[in-house]
């Protein structure tokens, strides 16, 4: 982690038990069960897409299919796909690099 933040937080006794037991019975540190769960808060919902939805937008993230067959499961253009891939936060499988734009 090149940006590494501190972050300091009160828990309430019984919070910070249950937390310890936790992280004894999961084999981790406090901290890394907090990390997790603030990681937790902000994944994508992806709750409403239907199943073959969620495989395909897997099988993109793995470099299975194309944009262009993701966005036909999805039923959107793809160019309104990748927006909803960048507000969703999702990484996107672009083919060129950062020094592809000094050289368009």
């Amino acid at each position: 982690m090149a940006n590494d933040a501190t972050l300091h937080i009160k828990l309430d006794s019984e919070t910070n038990d249950n937390l310890k037991r936790l992280a004894y019975s999961q084999n981790k540190s406090k901290g890394q069960l907090v990390r997790e769960a603030i990681s937790a808060c902000y994944q994508a919902d992806l709750s409403g897409l239907s199943l073959r939805q969620s495989q395909a937008l897997s099988a993109y993230s793995g470099g299975y299919i194309t944009v262009g067959k993701l966005a036909v499961i999805m039923g959107m253009h793809v160019l309104e796909l990748r927006k909803w891939l960048n507000e969703h936060g999702l990484k996107q499988n672009n083919a060129f690099g950062d020094m592809d734009f000094a050289n368009a």
